[in-house]
């Protein structure tokens, strides 16, 4: 059995987004390969826009289980190990968690072929560390030569060292024993280091000690770096309810997410004193098209 999971808990636009991401993975999966499974604390805000469809599953959470799998310490990344753990022990099979912010492009039939066959995937390389973005480049800095423990094994950060964005996660259900590494890890990472990148480190870390990590990417846009898109989903959701989803589909793609993901990536790019020249000047990027 496929298995795509979503974990929607929270801020209404959470869920828009996990809606809008649920519609394109419909399109271009005419014939669904997977099971959806939708973690989500509302069940009926996805049922208002989806209908009931025997290929989407509401695994039942109390809102104990909620609290109880973002920890002590309240940490967002411990919720998706849990649901994750959760899924890997109800549903038997090949698993692939995408986050909430994601468009699919291509049908994803092809990924679980191969987590069947023993792959694990993430949803992309972002390269060696210590030649990375700005980020990358100081946690290398500050972890590079260091050891942590990972199981009963130990890891060590090096000039090879790559990260991977988590944004999509997928494995062999009977490989969920390894998720509780992760959150000992991650731990470990953030006591050295607090960055909020840890979660995707350790998880690639931990993914990939024993198996090379494959690419989601193709299939999949992620615009992790587009938090300023949610207003705009969470109005054409509104303003749209109850109409046909052609309609709304229009008005979702209206919001054209891929491209202003490239060009606020092209933004982020630039360097530091072009960005400031430009917002000097009021010419920063911003939302297009009135999406604000």
């Amino acid at each position: 059995m496929n298995y795509l999971i979503y974990l929607a808990h929270g801020p209404a636009a959470i869920k828009h987004e996990a809606l809008y991401s649920l519609l394109t993975y419909f399109e271009v999966a005419p014939a669904p390969p997977a099971t959806v499974l939708v973690y989500t604390d509302t069940p009926d805000v996805f049922r208002q826009v989806l209908g009931e469809r025997a290929d989407v599953l509401y695994p039942a959470v109390t809102a104990e289980q909620w609290r109880a799998w973002r920890g002590a310490a309240d940490m967002v990344y411990l919720l998706k190990i849990g649901v994750l753990e959760h899924a890997a022990a109800h549903y038997h099979g090949n698993l692939l968690f995408t986050d909430t912010d994601t468009l699919w492009q291509r049908d994803p039939s092809p990924i679980f072929v191969q987590i069947a066959e023993g792959a694990r995937f993430m949803h992309l390389d972002e390269g060696v560390m210590r030649t990375g973005n700005l980020l990358s480049r100081k946690v290398y800095r500050r972890l590079q030569g260091r050891e942590f423990a990972v199981g009963a094994g130990r890891v060590r950060i090096g000039p090879d060292t790559r990260l991977y964005n988590s944004g999509i996660i997928g494995f062999r259900s009977e490989d969920a024993v390894l998720l509780g590494d992760i959150t000992p890890l991650a731990d470990q990472l953030y006591a050295t280091y607090h960055k909020h990148m840890m979660e995707q480190l350790a998880t690639g870390l931990r993914l990939g000690l024993d198996s090379p990590l494959r690419e989601a990417a193709p299939y999949v846009l992620h615009y992790w770096n587009l938090k300023a898109i949610r207003p705009a989903l969470t109005r054409v959701f509104e303003q749209y309810a109850g109409q046909d989803l052609p309609t709304l589909r229009h008005h979702l793609d209206a919001l054209d997410i891929a491209g202003q993901h490239t060009a606020e990536l092209a933004y982020r790019e630039l360097p530091g004193w072009h960005r400031t020249l430009l917002k000097l000047l009021g010419r920063q990027w911003r939302i297009a098209g009135g999406a604000e």
